[in-house]
């Protein structure tokens, strides 16, 4: 078991929600935690279910495991909730809401990564602040359980 690069990950998650993709997360919860076909997921998302598996395996390498990921997919729904998206859907195409950019899907990401590194910057650090809330929590619930069980 690879050890979990959450640098990386939280990243990747971050670029995916400011990228307009912030359904993804969700996606990926149904797919991997409550393993739901890729087939439907894919499906109800509108995307491929390559794609699905795509982000899935991305998910997991960051993650060090498949075992790991579905522990972590909760985590980071919790961790993402208020980054809202810098790209949107107008009508038929994509709009940067931070520089009135029309985009494409495949440049949704590329231009955020380029063009906006300080909202990316800000939506990663304030991921890992939330991050680390969430490790001292549970380390108290862990504390809680364990002194309770002797």
């Amino acid at each position: 078991m690879r050890k979990t690069d959450t640098k990386a990950l939280i990243n990747y998650v971050a670029l995916k929600i400011l990228g307009g993709s912030d359904f993804i997360l969700e996606a990926l919860h149904e797919y991997l935690v409550k393993g739901e076909g890729p087939a439907t997921v894919a499906y109800k998302y509108g995307i491929s279910k390559h794609q699905l598996r795509g982000y899935a395996q991305r998910i997991i390498e960051k993650s060090g495991s498949e075992q790991k990921a579905r522990k972590i997919m909760p985590i980071l729904i919790e961790i993402s909730k208020g980054i809202d998206p810098l790209v949107v859907k107008k009508g038929d195409s994509l709009v940067c809401k931070a520089c009135g950019a029309k985009l494409t899907k495949d440049d949704a990401e590329d231009h955020v990564r380029k063009e906006h590194k300080d909202e990316l910057k800000a939506a990663t650090s304030i991921m890992s602040s939330r991050l680390e809330e969430v490790k001292q929590r549970l380390q108290v619930q862990k504390a809680v359980i364990l002194s309770a069980a002797q």
